[in-house]
């Protein structure tokens, strides 16, 4: 049809529509070309001996794309059992409910294995046509069989694991947003530490990777019994010509056969899941009757022994709970200061420095960018990213400072969590320090409020209220800073760290050089700045939110 009008008319272009293939493509042949080119120039006795001499690392790489399958896969089985909305669109076509959900985990498959086949097909092109040995060109169907049993069996696994879960957590959102928190507090403890690598050892990326790979072997993914190692029997050993016996050919098709299994296990109970309503949303069925739903109202109650405004409180819970729903965000918010902190410690830590032997008082200040940061998350951030809602508060019958206090207010139980763990760690490290422990501790928190107060006018002065909380780069947008001015920001990070390291410091300093008991005499006028500059602030926030105008959330 042509000249046709309309949204759902339009259709990409031809390269928008081929070219992540004719890329792919592209890649693969430029790899098959560079495999073949060295092993002209360096020739197949060279290759060959590198490859016997660490032929467990292939069974280590093929067990990786098992786990990484498995990982990828176990909200995957949840989300498309629990979309019963669009199921009940596919469920009228002639097939059975069965193959649907066989269908689409064939699809997560392929879509596992299209990275592994890309890189991987064409490496073992070039190995195999370079190998004298007479057998070798079999590895590459060999290969690309076991790569797809392989995948298979981590999603098929992962999948169930899923269902598993979900079964009692009772909720795909709920199981994904676990996913997401463990996943994001994995990548940057995983980050922090690949770094600490590269400044404190010689021989950096590559001293990580034989950590990574001595780990790897004592967990058993470099066993010639795993998944792995059965694929890097039939393939690589096949390419340099090692003998493959009868028990790795067994294996090989054992696995595959397992997984092909597993697959139609996942299946049927996907089909299980769904009928039962495991997953079960609500029906949007009218009913014949009025039905009047009563609940509770949500009325939340102050907390013990601190008088606050309703306001306040609704405040600090709804703030609390915005952040708890979203499980990417809150690894970054309580575990993402650990890239702050392993910054200031490598200065004053790294091997060899002059610093060590005052690593227990180090460890201490360390506490001091997790209280910011909590400050400047929970009060700073949250407030910007309320955008739209900003237009309700102006309306309603409430005090906005008493809104921001409530935001400074929820940073505070994170702050006695982080430095709670990070004292335990000071006590192993230096069990004569354990007197310092509560100033610090109690320090911690009124530090925190100063950081949320002085954070929160950064937001209110600086902020881009139209930013939304986007850990990741999605399609259709970008991420964006929510304190965009670039004063107001250095103000929020800056400001309440100058304040706790001089506080902090003068209160450990006082009691290292005159007596301990000392520090507690410096704590209460160190509370008594934080609560006056929370105040301050938090009373000139309230006031600058009064005053914007609706074009600059809306």
């Amino acid at each position: 049809m042509r000249n046709v009008k309309g949204k759902r008319s339009e259709r990409r272009s031809a390269f928008r529509r081929l070219f992540r293939y004719v890329a792919a493509a592209s890649f693969a042949v430029i790899i098959l070309w560079v495999i073949i080119f060295m092993v002209q120039l360096l020739g197949w006795s060279f290759f060959q001996t590198a490859i016997i001499a660490g032929i467990d690392f292939g069974a280590t790489i093929f067990n990786f794309t098992v786990i990484i399958s498995f990982m990828g896969s176990i909200a995957v089985s949840v989300a498309t059992v629990a979309n019963s909305s669009k199921m009940e669109y596919m469920m009228c076509m002639p097939i059975s409910l069965r193959t649907l959900f066989l269908e689409k985990t064939i699809v997560v498959v392929f879509y596992n294995s299209l990275i592994y086949l890309v890189i991987g097909i064409p490496i073992v092109i070039g190995l195999a046509i370079s190998s004298p040995v007479p057998f070798a060109i079999l590895s590459i169907p060999i290969f690309i069989v076991m790569l797809l049993g392989n995948v298979t069996l981590g999603v098929a696994v992962g999948g169930l694991i899923g269902l598993s879960i979900s079964r009692f957590l009772a909720g795909r959102r709920r199981l994904k947003q676990i996913g997401w928190f463990l996943g994001t507090s994995l990548a940057i403890i995983f980050s922090t530490f690949y770094y600490y690598s590269l400044y404190a050892t010689d021989s950096g990326f590559s001293q990580f990777f034989s950590v990574i790979l001595d780990f790897a072997r004592q967990i058993g993914l470099s066993s010639d019994f795993s998944p792995g190692g059965a694929m890097n029997a039939v393939t690589v050993r096949l390419i340099v010509g090692l003998p493959v016996n009868l028990v790795d050919v067994f294996l090989a098709v054992l696995f595959v056969l397992v997984s092909i299994l597993l697959i139609y296990i996942n299946a049927i109970a996907s089909e299980t899941a769904h009928y039962s309503g495991w997953l079960a949303s609500g029906s949007k069925r009218s009913s014949k009757r009025e039905v009047k739903i009563a609940h509770t109202v949500w009325n939340p109650s102050d907390v013990p022994l601190l008088k606050m405004t309703t306001t306040t409180s609704v405040s600090m819970w709804y703030n609390t709970a915005s952040v708890r729903r979203e499980g990417r965000v809150l690894a970054n918010y309580l575990v993402g200061p650990m890239r702050t902190v392993l910054w200031f410690l490598l200065i004053f830590l790294a091997p060899g420095g002059m610093m060590v032997s005052f690593a227990p008082f180090i460890i201490i200040s360390a506490m001091i960018p997790f209280a910011v940061s909590y400050g400047v998350y929970f009060a700073g951030y949250e407030l910007v990213y309320e955008g739209k809602n900003l237009m309700n508060l102006l309306l309603a019958p409430a005090s906005l400072t008493d809104y921001v206090k409530g935001k400074v207010f929820s940073a505070v139980p994170f702050t006695m969590i982080a430095t709670g763990i990070a004292s335990v760690l000071v006590i192993f490290v230096q069990p004569s320090l354990w007197i310092y422990i509560p100033a610090v501790l109690i320090s911690s928190i009124f530090l925190t409020l100063a950081a949320g107060g002085i954070a929160s006018y950064s937001a209110a002065t600086g902020g881009d209220f139209k930013a939304q909380r986007n850990i990741s780069r999605q399609r259709g947008a970008a991420v964006q800073m929510p304190i965009r001015n670039m004063w107001a920001m250095a103000r929020a990070h800056l400001l309440p760290n100058m304040i706790g390291f001089i506080g902090i410091g003068a209160i450990l300093g006082i009691g290292i050089f005159l007596n301990p008991l000392y520090s507690y005499l410096v704590v209460p006028l160190f509370a008594l700045i934080c609560i006056q500059l929370m105040r301050s602030y938090v009373g000139k926030s309230g006031r600058r939110l009064q005053t914007i105008e609706a074009s600059e959330y809306l």
